[in-house]
């Protein structure tokens, strides 16, 4: 070890969606140039990918690879909360708990092993996990964890809910080390910096960081347009990882819809508009700074033939999905957008964005 102390940072959140994989992306590899080697688990997990046959999570498998942890799978996310899961272990708490208990501290001490500092990931606010005995301060005390809390940004609210949140970690005598706040308005950063500092330091808490939102990270891509919409792939298969800054509506003129296309446009339309269609892939061939992000064809039909063998000589991509053209401009804006193994912009953005606006050094001292 460098220092000879052994490190556990428990990153929770305030709330879901707070940015919590996002910055334990972001710690296991800005600490690697601070420590001599950095292990990390996610001891509840309940989302999950397909991965050579086997339902993983998708955060431990995000990270595993992104930051190429030798550890298997299996021992970076020991419990799954799969559909029945609730309801088993309510029938047998007794036997279970103990057995879910003793699977996380047997995969946390492989996981360990070597590692000066191990990044424990949480599964949303302090109380989830609590109806199967696992609540994130349950686990955080378990493993003998100090809490850094992940906020949205803002100034009353983020100081609120770390509040009450850390009060559920106090109970279990868990220390809540610092706050990191994150999807802050740019514009707003010095400032809720300054009045956060202010706030938290009333309630002697270390304001870590203050993390600009970054609107990139939210952009979902054409392949998770396409997955979540069940969808038929006409064209671009090779261009499913466009990434989707803006989503417009072809239901006007071909006049009006090209007014409205920018760089990485998603096209909504139906099928058998084809003068729209014709008009959008005409100002993606001629036009240098606009480059479609794809289209989307609803209501199960589609073009023209010679309009569609005229789209399938770009490398645009091109989905068909049976719903009409608003249902599915709702099911795409209600995308939740998270970071995949091959978005390597991503991975590269996020784990910038905490080495950047983050107190690493300081954070690594209140974890000895």
């Amino acid at each position: 070890m460098k220092d000879g102390v052994e490190r556990r940072l428990f990153v929770a959140a305030t709330n879901q969606n707070d940015g919590k994989t996002t910055s334990s992306l972001g710690f296991v590899t800005g600490f690697s140039g601070i420590a001599q080697s950095v292990g990390f688990i996610k001891p509840v997990g309940q989302r999950y990918v397909s991965v050579d046959g086997d339902q993983v999570d998708e955060d431990s498998f995000l990270i595993q690879r992104a930051c190429k942890l030798r550890c298997p799978l299996s021992a970076l996310n020991p419990v799954t909360v799969t559909a029945e899961f609730t309801r088993r272990f309510l029938d047998n708490p007794d036997e279970a708990g103990p057995v879910l208990e003793r699977n996380i501290t047997q995969s946390f001490a492989t996981v360990a092993e070597g590692s000066d500092l191990v990044v424990i990931e949480g599964s949303g606010h302090a109380g989830v996990g609590s109806v199967f005995g696992l609540s994130n301060a349950r686990v955080a005390k378990l493993l003998k964890a100090k809490v850094v809390m992940v906020t949205l940004g803002g100034i009353g609210r983020p100081v609120d809910e770390v509040a009450v949140n850390r009060s559920l970690f106090e109970s279990e005598d868990v220390p809540v080390v610092g706050v990191v706040v994150n999807k802050v308005i740019p514009e707003k950063l010095d400032q809720t910096r300054h009045y956060l500092s202010k706030a938290f330091d009333r309630l002697g808490l270390p304001l870590l960081g203050v993390v600009p939102y970054v609107p990139r990270l939210s952009w979902p891509t054409v392949q998770q347009v396409a997955e979540a919409m069940n969808a038929k792939v006409l064209n671009g298969e090779d261009r499913l990882a466009n990434a989707i800054a803006d989503i417009i509506i072809g239901a006007m003129t071909p006049h009006n819809a090209v007014t409205h296309l920018k760089d990485k446009t998603l096209l909504i339309v139906p099928g058998d508009r084809d003068d729209v269609v014709l008009a959008a892939v005409t100002m993606d061939l001629v036009r240098d700074d606009i480059s479609l992000a794809g289209i989307v064809f609803t209501g199960g039909l589609e073009p023209h033939p010679q309009t569609l063998d005229l789209i399938c000589r770009t490398d645009i991509p091109v989905l068909s999905v049976d719903m009409g053209t608003y249902a599915a401009a709702s099911r795409i804006s209600d995308i939740l957008v998270k970071i995949r193994v091959t978005d390597q912009e991503k991975i590269s953005l996020a784990t910038s964005l905490v080495r950047d606006y983050v107190d690493l050094d300081r954070l690594w001292s209140l974890l000895a």
